[in-house]
């Protein structure tokens, strides 16, 4: 930890960093995260994990039998190696037999606003864009969205329009609690 007394700043912000210029007549305190070191062989533990999770079978076995899947990846606010992890990961869920025209990525958007086309494509992959259905979602357009009812206490609950019902949810009365 440093103590510091007015001075010039550069912070890991965005893609490029920001300064900040601290004003004189304060102390401040700088905390910094510790560096984790990169792994060797970043695809093999990959595949690893993919083969071998830690207290569950592996995921081509977990897909066996299904007819379709989700994988909700972060927006582009959140950095996560997606491109490195998405193919191995879609590699098995088409092995296990779900048909690739059923399987969804979506974009975890939050209330941040949606990916454009080339921040999903930096996001999954150019590969991966091309081939399978990323869905993205802007929070704010209640239009976009579809009435699935209403939890017990009365919290409204709303999915993307372009998304397919869930089997549990009734087809014929939204209204009813979830």
């Amino acid at each position: 930890m440093w103590y510091l007394s007015g001075m010039r700043v550069e912070l890991a912000f965005g893609r490029t960093g920001i300064t900040l210029e601290l004003p004189e007549g304060f102390q401040y305190r700088i905390l910094e995260a510790r560096s984790a070191q990169p792994l060797p062989d970043a695809a093999g533990a990959i595949e690893q994990a993919l083969e071998a999770p830690i207290e569950s079978g592996p995921l081509a076995q977990l897909a066996a039998g299904k007819r379709s899947a989700a994988i909700s990846v972060c927006d582009i606010t959140r950095p996560a190696p997606n491109r490195l992890v998405l193919p191995a990961l879609l590699r098995r869920l088409e092995q296990a037999g779900i048909r690739r025209d059923s399987i969804s990525i979506l974009i975890a958007t939050g209330l941040h606003r949606p990916a454009a086309p080339e921040e999903i494509r930096e996001i999954v992959g150019e590969a991966v864009a091309g081939a399978y259905r990323v869905l993205n979602h802007n929070a704010r357009e209640l239009s976009e969205h579809r009435h699935l009812g209403s939890t017990a206490s009365g919290t409204p609950v709303y999915i993307d329009q372009r998304f397919p019902l869930p089997a549990c949810i009734s087809r014929s009365a939204s209204s009813n609690p979830i």
